[in-house]
């Protein structure tokens, strides 16, 4: 047995029973964060951001299975984030796991987290528009954006839902789909001369650049 893998898996379970987790097997949950740490790469002495993290996947897997990287966990929710708080003070990982709660385009605009990051993570945020908007003032310019995708995906789905000229105007290629099952889009953040990303929460779901 793994007590890091036990203590983990019941954290979980408690965002589960909360309703920040969704429904299904724990290790199942895992073991799909863990692909997506997979198709991310951090590297030792990186910073990674988890957008919208919920109930702390993928961003409390990866935390606690990459010990030389850094980590900030993001969520609207102040219940979410005091859970998530909880969470990692008792995993063990606080001195390297940051937990910030707000709106994620105001937050991209505040210094500590302004092009800070050198990933960003994200499994149930928002559309991709929104996703990649938001995440556009997170990551530093080289940086990668990897999202949590449906099932069964195949390249021309994935141009379907990250367009070109879309991720063009926030500053972003997109590098393709990673993996078979589970699916994930990886993108590349380039340096913008719009560099004014994102904007107010209501215009990006009232007007999303895609």
């Amino acid at each position: 047995m793994d007590p890091a893998l036990d203590l983990l898996l019941d954290q979980l379970a408690r965002g589960q029973r909360l309703g920040y987790l969704g429904t299904g097997d724990l290790q199942a949950h895992v073991e799909h964060a863990r692909a997506h740490c997979g198709a991310a790469r951090p590297e030792p002495g990186q910073r990674w951001c988890d957008l919208g993290s919920g109930g702390g996947v993928p961003g409390l897997v990866m935390a606690l299975d990459e010990p030389d990287v850094e980590f900030a966990l993001l969520d609207r929710s102040e219940r979410r984030t005091e859970f998530l708080r909880d969470a990692v003070r008792r995993l063990g990982i606080s001195d390297r796991v940051r937990i910030a709660s707000g709106d994620a385009a105001q937050l991209a605009h505040q210094p500590e987290h302004r092009h800070a990051y050198d990933g960003v993570v994200s499994r149930a945020f928002g559309p991709p528009g929104a996703v990649a908007e938001c995440s556009s003032g997170l990551v530093k310019p080289g940086g990668r954006l990897v999202v949590s995708e449906p099932p069964h995906l195949t390249t021309r789905d994935g141009l379907a839902r990250w367009p070109v000229d879309g991720l063009a105007e926030l500053g972003w290629d997109f590098d393709g789909l990673s993996g078979g099952e589970p699916t994930f889009a990886v993108l590349t953040r380039q340096p913008s001369h719009l560099d004014v990303y994102p904007r107010a929460w209501k215009q990006i779901r009232k007007r999303p650049i895609f």
